[in-house]
């Protein structure tokens, strides 16, 4: 049985998702802040984290109140790689960047259909499954020039800096990097790496590597993908350069 770990600070909308999943065959523990989530995740080995973005109801009046993005941020800092969702009824796009900037998987809104959540839950545990579970350790280290990517981990190290990526942001290093001298369609970046009822679309993939760009920025990293423009993307060839 698959075991989710769902925070959130209202316990009427968690306690009827919880019976939710578990009516689909999920253990579901709930957790109504940040604090109480870094206790199960040290104490129980889960295989999702369901997330809602706004924790911020304190339950006392001294509480410490952390964001969702908050605990996402403070569980990769910790090295937690479990596949994390984030979901909401707040609607807008800066919602969904910022989610994804502090290092959730997925972001889906509280309004989606239960079918929809469902979907992105068992897509993220086949991944997961697939990059823990199957992948021999030797081909879990993939070497990209001076760069060393983790699939597991997910993490880009560099200098023996290590820089945490997104699930969409290794499988785009991945993909690229079987592909050193070949430009890649945007099509196929999309398919490959989009699940079925994302927004397929090249303003998606370009949202998605301006977030990896400022990433990089920010470890003051030149840009690893080259747009060939009208074609697809590539490897930058100086990410291929064994020295800076």
């Amino acid at each position: 049985m698959k075991t989710i770990l769902l925070v959130d600070a209202d316990l009427v909308s968690s306690t009827g998702l919880q019976r939710t999943l578990r009516g689909f065959g999920f253990s579901v523990q709930i957790a109504e802040n940040a604090e109480a989530a870094h206790t199960a995740v040290s104490t129980t080995r889960f295989d999702l984290i369901l997330v809602d973005f706004d924790l911020s109801i304190p339950k006392q009046p001294r509480a410490q109140v952390t964001s969702g993005t908050g605990l996402v941020r403070e569980l990769r800092a910790a090295k937690v790689n479990t596949p994390i969702l984030m979901y909401t009824a707040l609607e807008a796009e800066w919602y969904e960047t910022a989610s994804l900037d502090a290092g959730a998987d997925d972001f889906i809104l509280k309004r989606a259909p239960k079918s929809t959540l469902l979907s992105r839950i068992h897509a993220h545990l086949r991944r997961y499954d697939r990059d823990v579970r199957k992948a021999p350790s030797s081909t879990r280290r993939l070497g990209i020039g001076r760069f060393v990517l983790d699939r597991t981990a997910r993490v880009l190290a560099v200098d023996e800096k290590p820089i945490p990526l997104t699930a969409r942001e290794t499988e785009l290093l991945e993909l690229l990097a079987a592909n050193p001298e070949r430009v890649v369609p945007t099509q196929e970046i999309l398919d490959k790496l989009w699940q079925e009822g994302d927004k397929k679309s090249s303003a998606a993939l370009n949202s998605a590597l301006k977030r990896f760009r400022q990433k990089l920025d920010e470890n003051q990293i030149q840009d690893l993908v080259e747009n060939v423009k009208g074609r697809g993307f590539k490897l930058a060839p100086s990410s291929l350069s064994q020295s800076s």
